[in-house]
């Protein structure tokens, strides 16, 4: 798998794991134990003691382990953004024996969409053309454009899903080499995407040396440096507007792929227009290219001083560098696709960021008590830098020349646009952590920390956070020797406090933007540059606070071959850390940040394992299990709610953060069927016998009076749906038979809905999926699709819970079957190891969602979840590896 969150995906309790594209090296989005801010979600990730922002390049072939801490009082010790809970990654280092191994690994995959939407063809698109002019008392404008008629002989049926997608492949080289003391990788992976090939493809070349070595009986010293270069193109995904899935939902199949006497080769449609084009013409104007390099790690000492007593200091980096470059060519394709001046954007940036912690640790055990007890200090800094611009009307209008790409040779002084970024961040932090216990069997722990960050102002800059645990195992007690099924039991309870200051740096002082808008004198008033008020002070915002209870019990039968561990928890996220809305006649164009809100999260963790064997069989599995509620408890302002997503075709928002509601549910106008006849529609009237939908006519949606005012307007907006599956379910299952083996790992989302917004009624000849054939007609009388009207009176579009749909899935993650090869043929080739194996990714998928794909994550807020814009897919993969180590 190219990324590490994919290795947690149904193996771990209590995380939705999402993807944020299909597309290669998008990564993945992840939460613990829900949602605890409606603004960054993510936990936090330490690799090797270094805090990282995000995990996308780290080599999953490079780790020993992965641990998840989702209660308070475990995550409490790393303080800050630890709020969102904590995943601890160790990478592999030197295996501690004398003889030294070296092993190359390789694979290779084929991948292509796990399915395609199934759009109309050309006879039933101009039969659904045609019925919706005819029922929008239309008819007579498709005749004077030149519409074809119903057996006309039509020149094209062209399958636009099938034209943007094309098979693509995975390739991974790795080689690696352990001593004693050190590890070394070295690995290679490609990756080309299912639309536009090598337009969004993912390359990432990665260096990993790990190592350690004790001196003097005392001194440990050692060194984890990992170095990354990637190569990631990307096309745009998930875009309501101008992608090229998005494209291919709307493009009629009158239309071929090429005609000569269009712009570039491509054909365009005479009829569906707006921002739409022809979306190979689309794959084709697409040229840009982003590269990255990462140098991340740490140097530690480490020293035992004397018996249970050791000092430890670590210092490390995460250092970035990246650049990206797109160009435009002229095109006009119709009024509303227009570039008429060629035009190239670039930029660069670097972020370097810089950690450094001091540990003391003693441990001592007297009789049956045990203690141990860590006190230190960290210091974090960050800086970002960035710098970037366009220009336009460049001498050579080529994109395949790049040599002439560059800001420079825009001719057009007045559209040029330059701009950067330089952001400091700081944290320092003093922590403190007692472990006891008596005899293994009660458990105790506590911990305080304090930190200070330089995004709040004076007097808000430090925050406090305490813990605690206490945890009785039972099964040590004597009178369970008499329960003889069981041979584990553990009892626990924790409580503690976590913060955030996941906001922008400086946010608590004022603004200010350069604008142009600024004239001088009383004859030819030339506009000057000038400054404004762009964002107004709060001096006033804080931390945000976290507070977690947890309650566990962990139980293992039949000497641990059948294994039980549950969690109850509940979070209370208090003083979010929210734009607050402010009137216009402050004059700024942005709104400060401030704590306005508080949101609670609770929910069920439950994992169990079972393992056996007989004769030369032996399986493992295990079944994870996750179901969280959340609601906005208080969300500061009149109206109670803060508006999210809005959808730009209908003006309005169709996600909000709302009081007694979940973050981001969906909002839109209930439904109650299809109006079959005119009788239902005289008789859907108020409590003063007034028509409600006086426009409608059969075949429309019936829409209900939510509030019950007597009318039906923007006011019956309410709740209709959630984004967040109350089950998440994973199942993973090994078999071993001799030398052979084969795993599976499944994973399934319940209980939660998925607006599509892909679908653009506004353009009137757009394209259907196939499943609208089952419209309403008289001759149908369906009960869940409405007629097709061009006028559209009783406005069907409007956003509803006929948008919705089921995201319910099940899905065979990863499926690998694979043959060790014995020990007699390894003397003889001279090998330790050696195994070969086939493996598929994404091969089964049950849903009966309509889209691309049900697994949909968001595109980086927290209230855009579940919207699908026109996603990119994931991929259905299948291949074969080879490892070997001498």
């Amino acid at each position: 798998m190219p990324d590490v969150i994919s290795t947690l995906e149904g193996q771990t309790s209590g995380l939705l794991v999402n993807e944020s594209s299909g597309q290669p090296g998008a990564g993945k989005s992840i939460l613990v134990r829900g949602i605890s801010t409606n603004g960054d979600n993510s936990p936090l990730f330490i690799v090797d003691g270094l805090q990282l922002g995000n995990i996308d390049n780290i080599n999953p072939a490079d780790i020993e382990s992965i641990d998840v801490l989702k209660d308070a009082a475990s995550s409490a010790i790393y303080g800050a953004r630890a709020a969102n809970g904590v995943v601890i990654i160790t990478t592999k280092n030197g295996s501690g024996k004398d003889e030294g191994t070296i092993s190359y690994q390789a694979s290779y995959l084929n991948s292509q969409p796990w399915k395609l939407p199934e759009m109309l063809d050309a006879e039933d698109y101009v039969m659904l053309i045609r019925e919706k002019f005819e029922n929008g008392n239309q008819i007579s404008a498709l005749d004077v454009l030149g519409f074809p008629n119903m057996g006309d002989q039509l020149t094209a049926n062209t399958n636009w899903m099938e034209e943007i997608f094309n098979p693509a492949t995975v390739v991974n080289h790795r080689l690696t080499a352990t001593t004693k003391n050190s590890y070394l990788s070295v690995d290679y992976w490609d990756q080309t995407g299912v639309i536009g090939g090598e337009k969004s493809n993912y390359t990432r070349y990665s260096v990993r040396y790990n190592s350690s070595k004790k001196y003097k009986d005392f001194v440990t010293i050692g060194q984890n440096l990992n170095l990354n270069r990637t190569d990631n193109n990307n096309i745009g995904t998930n875009s309501a507007f101008g992608g090229v899935q998005s494209d291919a939902f709307a493009y009629d199949p009158l239309t071929p792929v090429y005609d000569d006497a269009g712009q570039y080769g491509f054909a365009q449609s005479p009829w569906v227009q707006k921002e739409y084009i022809n979306p190979l013409s689309r794959l084709w104007l697409i040229n840009g290219d982003g590269k990255s390099d990462q140098m991340i790690g740490n140097f530690f000492l480490e020293a035992d001083l004397f018996d249970g007593f050791s000092v430890k200091t670590d210092i490390g980096f995460d250092l970035n560098w990246w650049d990206y470059r797109s160009f435009t060519p002229t095109y006009e394709f119709h009024p509303a696709a227009q570039n008429l001046t060629n035009d190239v954007s670039q930029g660069s940036g670097n972020f370097q960021g810089i950690q450094w912690e001091n540990t003391a640790h003693y441990a001592r055990s007297k009789d049956k008590h045990n203690f141990d007890f860590l006190a230190g200090t960290s210091y974090r800094a960050n800086d970002f830098r960035q710098v970037g611009g366009s220009s336009s009307e460049l001498p050579l209008d080529n994109q395949f020349n790049p040599n002439f790409q560059y800001l420079d040779a825009g001719q057009d002084t007045l559209d040029n646009t330059f701009g950067g970024a330089n952001v400091h961040y700081a944290l320092i932090s003093t922590f403190g952590r007692v472990l006891y216990n008596y005899d293994e069997k009660y458990l105790f722990s506590a911990t305080l920390r304090r930190d200070g960050s330089s995004n709040f102002g004076p007097g808000n800059q430090f925050g406090v956070f305490p813990s605690a645990s206490v945890g009785w195992v039972a099964s040590k007690e004597g009178f369970m020797e008499t329960i003889e099924p069981v041979s584990f039991l553990k009892l626990r309870a924790s409580w503690g406090i976590n913060g955030s200051d996941r906001i922008s740096p400086l946010s608590y002082v004022s603004r200010i933007e350069r604008v142009f808008t600024y004239a001088f004198g009383t004859e030819n008033q030339t506009l000057n540059t000038g400054t404004a008020l762009a964002t107004p002070p709060n001096p006033n915002v804080k931390w945000e606070q976290s507070e977690q209870i947890d309650i566990g019990v962990e139980l293992g039968l039949f000497d641990d071959k059948l294994t039980i561990e549950a969690d109850l928890y509940q979070k209370r996220t208090k003083d979010l850390l929210m734009t607050q809305q402010i009137p216009g006649y402050i004059g700024a164009t942005n709104n400060p940040t401030s704590n306005l809100g508080e949101i609670r999260n609770q929910g069920i963790d439950l994992v169990l394992g079972y393992r056996g064997g007989k004769g030369d069989v032996n399986w493992n599995t295990q079944l994870t299990y996750t179901h969280f509620k959340n609601e906005v408890i208080t969300v500061a302002g009149e109206t109670g709610y803060l508006n999210g997503w809005g959808w730009p075709v209908r003006n309005t928002a169709i996600t909000r953060m709302t009081e007694g509601y979940a973050v981001g549910h969906f909002v839109g106008y209930e439904s109650d069927g299809i109006f079959q006849n005119q009788a239902e529609i005289f008789s859907h009237v108020n409590a003063d016998g007034d028509q409600l939908q006086e426009f409608a006519s059969p075949g429309d949606i019936k829409f209900l009076d939510s509030n019950g005012d007597g009318i039906i307007n923007s006011d019956d907006m309410t709740d209709i749906g959630s984004p967040w599956p109350k089950h998440i379910i994973g199942l993973s299952a090994s078999v071993t038979y001799k030398d052979f083996y084969a795993s599976a790992i499944f994973n399934a989302q319940i209980g939660h809905e998925i607006y599509r917004t892909y679908e653009r009624s506004d353009v009137t000849f757009s394209n259907y999926q196939s499943f609208w054939l089952g419209r309403w007609t008289e001759e149908n009388p369906s009960e869940d699709l409405p007629r097709l009207t061009s006028t559209d009176p009783n406005n069907n579009q409007r956003p509803s819970d006929f948008y919705l749909e089921n995201g319910n899935f099940l899905r065979l993650r990863n499926l690998q079957i694979g043959w060790n090869v014995p020990a007699k043929m390894l003397e003889r080739f001279k090998m330790k190891e050696a195994k070969v194996y086939l493996t598929g990714i994404n091969l089964l998928t049950l849903t009966n969602y309509r889209g691309f794909d049900p697994d949909i994550g968001t595109s980086g807020w927290i209230l855009d979840t579940g919207i699908d814009k026109g996603f990119y897919p994931n991929n259905r993969s299948i291949g074969a590896g080879l490892n070997v180590s001498f």
